[in-house]
């Protein structure tokens, strides 16, 4: 029942201090209140029990007030987000009560024993600075008692001067000792808190260093897939894709087509314009290119003016239209340059393969074939390869 009491208690104390909104020093210094409420409550309650049996009455007053000081102050904490104050009313109340038993003494005089409380209490409860200040002023009262007869109308009792030198020794050392404790928290804290936003930072750094690189990546994925210059597949992926799509065409035994598309005469415009003109004119043409293409159509540049355009599923005469579309769109279109236009023209080498009895390598090299007899019959024109013009005959 009393188990079940307080660790009921002790997780409501647990809950109410990691929901309190308040620094981490404060709520460093609302734990150590709270171990000084559980440990103190009972032990205040009981030690004011006793002395009640015995008839000091004013003993019993002294630490009922104090403990309820204690809980009184909790729920005050609830609403407030600094307790200082608290904690010094508190402390004022506790003092009062160890005051009061160096005054009485008691037997052997060893409720001034209780005075070794304080050094810990205060230090853990107001830092070293501020509790090494109510500490002193508890000594400075035991000393001052010391050589008093009476307070307030109260006998003071009668310590040997023994005593009075080993409380004072013993005294100081319990309040270096809590001093140097609580020194020692708070510079490790402090250390602790440091190393803590350095390694924020660093996991900062870390994560953005590690966005970059993704970006990076990508960066490098695009480029190693695509051409710089006109934003389409490079020879490399396209050649990849098209390793792909062969696969596809192998297993399915459907149409597959190759066409190499080549500029007229691109090298005169880099000549006599230079390769700046000729980039716009790459642009031009590869805008043209994909303008007049399906969009399953895949498209890429091979080399400096040459491209490749692969059609899956696609009966020969429908390649054959789109690419007659993208001649004369090619050749409808210009680029302006110091106020004259220029014109271009594509040649283009189709290669057909039904059924899949060839490679892609070999569909490449009958496609650039026919782009070749396109070049050497007059340029600006489609030429199928010999072998599909016997296949359709």
């Amino acid at each position: 029942m009393v188990k079940d009491m307080f660790t009921w208690i002790y997780s409501k104390i647990k809950t109410f201090a990691a929901s309190a909104p308040v620094s981490l020093e404060e709520k460093t210094r609302l734990q150590h209140y709270i171990i000084f409420m559980i440990l103190g409550i009972p032990t205040m309650c009981i030690f004011g029990v006793f002395n009640l049996l015995k008839g000091n009455n004013l003993i019993f007053l002294f630490a009922i007030t104090a403990a309820f000081g204690l809980i009184v102050g909790l729920a005050l904490l609830k609403k407030i987000t600094k307790g200082s104050w608290v904690y010094r009313s508190n402390a004022l109340l506790y003092v009062c009560l160890v005051s009061y038993m160096v005054i009485i003494g008691g037997d052997d005089g060893s409720k001034a024993l209780w005075a070794y409380t304080t050094p810990l209490i205060f230090c853990f409860l107001f830092g070293t600075k501020e509790g090494g200040i109510w500490s002193s002023f508890v000594m400075v009262m035991a000393i001052f008692t010391f050589y008093q007869s009476t307070i307030f109308s109260i006998e003071v009792y009668k310590y040997s001067p023994s005593f009075q030198v080993r409380f004072i020794i013993t005294y100081l050392f319990c309040t270096v000792i809590s001093m140097w404790l609580e020194y020692s928290r708070h510079f490790f804290l402090k250390q602790s808190k440091a190393i803590s936003a350095n390694l924020i930072k660093e996991q900062a750094k870390l994560r953005e260093e590690i966005e970059n690189r993704k970006k990076l990546e990508k960066e490098l994925v695009t480029i190693a897939r695509i051409d710089t210059l006109t934003g389409i597949l490079n020879r490399g992926a396209f050649f990849t894709a098209a390793e792909k799509e062969w696969d596809k065409h192998a297993r399915s035994s459907k149409s597959l087509s190759f066409a190499v598309l080549d500029i007229d005469h691109f090298k005169t415009i880099n000549d006599k314009f230079g390769h700046p003109v000729g980039d716009d004119v790459l642009i031009n043409i590869t805008k043209c290119c994909i303008n007049s293409i399906r969009s399953f159509d895949m498209f890429g540049r091979i080399g400096g003016e040459e491209f490749a355009l692969l059609f899956a599923e696609t009966e020969l005469e429908d390649t054959k239209a789109v690419l007659e579309r993208l001649r004369l769109a090619v050749e409808s279109t210009s680029v302006a340059y110091e106020g004259q236009l220029i014109t271009c023209t594509l040649s283009i080498g189709l290669y057909t393969n039904i059924p899949p009895s060839e490679t892609l390598t070999e569909m490449y090299k009958k496609a650039d074939f026919a782009l070749y007899q396109a070049k050497r019959s007059g340029r600006n024109k489609i030429c199928l390869h010999p072998q599909i013009i016997v296949q359709s005959s």
